[in-house]
């Protein structure tokens, strides 16, 4: 009945929301923003482990796709998820809280740009890379195991692309003359090969 389908939408989102009340959410913070990176971004800046504030990033020419500052809303960092060429996201806090369910970055920008379509926010402005495609588990470990052989120490071999696989591809890329991004693509894999 439709009363009962409404009490069942109305628990699980009230369930929902103490699950990210209890890992921290902060209200009115957003997960993260669309920005636009300016031309010589220094892609040796990105990723989670480099926090600066909006007004830091704006000072270097980090921008929404509107073109102006975001908005204070934090210590932030800023993501690539599918390297220099897809979109750039500066994420806040919330993205960590949203991360506490599923890890997958692709799972946090889904739930988060979903959330802020319903809330009428329009798509995101960056297309993502044509011709790309993710590498597969046993081809992470393999782009490790080469790294590593190539002097770029990932810290071992598990198949997941975190912090120090990050900072060494973004070693090898610079030796190659690529934009030092820290993106696992499948050229980067090839060139290694």
């Amino acid at each position: 009945d439709a009363v009962g389908r409404i009490a069942d939408r109305v628990r699980a989102l009230a369930s929902t929301a103490a699950y990210l009340a209890r890992f921290g959410w902060t209200k009115g913070q957003p997960w993260g923003v669309e920005v636009v990176l300016p031309r010589g971004f220094d892609y040796a800046l990105t990723g989670e482990r480099i926090k600066k504030s909006p007004s830091e990033w704006a000072a270097m020419g980090v921008r929404d796709t509107r073109g102006a500052r975001v908005p204070n809303h934090g210590r932030a960092s800023i993501l690539l998820p599918a390297g220099a060429r897809g979109a750039a996201f500066m994420i806040f806090n919330n993205f960590h809280v949203i991360e506490r369910y599923n890890t997958a970055d692709a799972y946090v920008i889904g739930v988060g740009h979903l959330s802020d379509r319903i809330a009428g926010a329009p798509r995101l402005q960056a297309s993502w890379p044509r011709g790309d495609r993710n590498l597969r588990f046993s081809e992470k470990q393999e782009m490790q195991r080469l790294l590593t052989r190539n002097g770029y120490n990932t810290q071992g071999v598990d198949g997941i692309i975190g912090p120090n696989t990050i900072q060494a591809i973004r070693g090898f890329q610079r030796s190659q003359g690529m934009v030092p991004d820290g993106y696992a693509s499948f050229e980067v894999l090839r060139r290694l090969r």
